[in-house]
């Protein structure tokens, strides 16, 4: 049987200290400056981009580039309150975290060695020791994993394992600064403990009343326990979806008389996404394709990499993608909290079978008389 992998794994990048996210945050409408002191950086690039929340677009800011091999540069932001931005220096894929919570905040990296550390920004230090923490736990854990297990380190992973969980869960449930709740939220996962996750965002909302990114986040999280705790069931009608295509064009993709349809949903970050897609693929050549559709939604906000791994499979199904990931239409439609997850639809629009695993794929479409006979 195949294993699920819950909304909440989609975040556990943001564990490795190379792949982290700048926060801005202070209050009233009013410009505030960051200098950016760059070390060894000659001739390599760098932007500054403004990183969407609540399924807002990311956008870039400003960039430049190193040329003395000590370079400084001022910017200025205009906040209303904490919202998330990034340094990423281009060359080495490197991203830079900070919390603007003051008036005049120092960012100091040196592209050699990667190291970085900030000026008259506290909340930016405290969540980079709260990194260092998380990143010393797992490296223990990845030590244990590559020796030979026994019982006895496989207890001593799952104790490293649960440490990380309880690290990040206390940060983000007694953190007193927004930017840093923001931030810390992605990286608890709740599974399918609709009631905890409820439970948790609520006292959220009451540590930040007046904060709009966190009652924002709130209501979207509480919509989504609300649409998963009433999950799509066999003998409902396959609801209509629309989204668009590796050519970028809108398609709405709705029950389809007189046809069998596989809907699945993945995402190119999941590694238990590709058993199912090679089981797809079997199943595909041993059924009747005049009587089958098949269509993949990929949940990922990475759409360029989607779409390099779509056309160098050349899948012969409709692909289609949701950027919006779990707060996006496919997701809130079809109902479905883990990855990856499928529908097999009947002829008369509704639901024979749901979250079928790779390994009974073949047995479901012998059971509903899809596959040739011989």
């Amino acid at each position: 049987m195949s294993k699920s992998c819950p909304r909440g794994q989609l975040f556990s990048w943001m564990i490795a200290p190379a792949i982290l996210v700048l926060l801005v945050g202070c209050h009233g409408k009013r410009e505030h400056r960051v200098v950016f002191h760059l070390t060894g950086g000659f001739n390599r690039h760098f932007v500054i981009e403004r990183v969407g929340l609540n399924a807002d677009s990311s956008s870039v800011l400003d960039s430049g580039a190193g040329r003395n091999g000590r370079d400084s540069f001022i910017y200025t932001l205009p906040v209303s309150e904490p919202s998330i931005y990034r340094i990423r220096l281009q060359e080495r894929s490197f991203e830079i975290p900070f919390i603007y919570d003051s008036s005049d905040i120092g960012v100091f990296c040196n592209y050699t060695t990667g190291e970085y550390h900030y000026a008259n920004s506290p909340a930016s230090d405290e969540w980079k020791r709260f990194q260092q923490g998380q990143v010393a736990i797992a490296r223990r854990e990845r030590a244990l994993v590559a020796a030979r297990l026994n019982d006895s380190s496989r207890q001593a992973i799952d104790s490293l394992l649960g440490e990380i969980y309880r690290r990040n869960f206390n940060f983000a449930d007694t953190t007193r600064n927004p930017a840093l709740f923001l931030l810390a939220y992605n990286l608890v996962d709740f599974g399918r403990d609709y009631a905890g996750l409820e439970q948790f965002i609520q006292r959220a909302a009451k540590r930040f009343p007046s904060h709009s990114g966190v009652q924002t986040l709130v209501r979207n999280t509480l919509d989504f326990v609300r649409t998963f705790r009433t999950p799509l069931q066999p003998g409902d009608t396959m609801p209509r979806l629309r989204l668009p295509d590796t050519a970028g064009r809108e398609v709405t993709i709705g029950p389809e008389p007189g046809k069998y349809m596989l809907v699945d949903f993945w995402s190119t970050w999941c590694d238990q996404c590709r058993p199912f897609a090679i089981a797809k693929k079997k199943v595909r050549s041993l059924s009747d394709t005049g009587r089958l559709a098949m269509i993949s939604i990929a949940v990922d906000a990475e759409k360029d990499n989607w779409l390099n791994i779509v056309r160098s499979l050349r899948d012969p199904w409709l692909q289609l993608i949701d950027e919006k990931m779990w707060s996006g239409p496919a997701a809130r439609t079809f109902r479905f909290d883990s990855l990856p997850f499928n529908y097999l639809v009947g002829p008369d629009g509704r639901i024979l079978a749901r979250s079928i695993p790779a390994d009974s794929l073949i047995p479901v479409f012998s059971a509903a008389k899809i596959i040739n006979s011989k």
